[in-house]
């Protein structure tokens, strides 16, 4: 674990990716083409599983609804999941999860700041300052040449959410 001024960062290799998550269970067949078309793909948090059912924390679809909104055009999100399967934990707790994302490593520091900014609105919105509220973050990104995969998490405070992400993100498949 990377341990930072913002809070803690974990990078590890993994073998999750793209066509990998293509393959799960809840990936909805009728909109494959659709979900392949997504650089930026939200997915269930697989430590949410319970009894079978897919969940995603409670945040996901104000997350989706903001990354459409204010994301770029190099940017194309998707859930992968059916509206009809689509079903989300209410976790009650004082922190914020978004829920995971598997992205294109070149579009890294703009998901980054897509969540930060995502994160401080939330914060103001529930009444709560950035600096004494925690995120949780999972996000995971495939470099498109080497089809290595890495993840990396972040706990922490939202007001230092962005800056250590992009210091993660900085040279992450370099030291490979």
């Amino acid at each position: 674990m990377k341990q930072t001024a913002f809070g803690n960062v974990k990078i590890y290799d993994t073998n999750i990716s793209f066509e990998q998550i293509y393959n799960k269970e809840y990936i909805p067949k009728e909109y494959i083409d659709d979900i392949k078309k997504a650089n930026l793909l939200i997915i269930p948090n697989e430590d949410f599983r319970d009894e079978g059912d897919i969940l995603f924390p409670e945040t996901t679809r104000e997350f989706y609804d903001y990354i459409r909104e204010n994301a770029n055009d190099d940017i194309v999100a998707d859930i992968a999941i059916s509206d009809e399967d689509f079903q989300r934990i209410e976790l009650h707790s004082a922190v914020f999860e978004v829920a995971p994302i598997i992205i294109q490593y070149g579009l890294l520091p703009i998901a980054t700041s897509i969540i930060g900014s995502f994160l401080y609105e939330l914060a103001k919105k529930h009444h709560r300052k950035p600096e004494d509220t925690t995120a949780k973050v999972k996000i995971i990104t495939e470099e498109t040449k080497s089809k290595k995969c890495k993840t990396i998490t972040y706990e922490g405070p939202v007001s230092g959410i962005k800056e250590a992400l992009d210091e993660a993100a900085k040279d992450i498949f370099s030291k490979d």
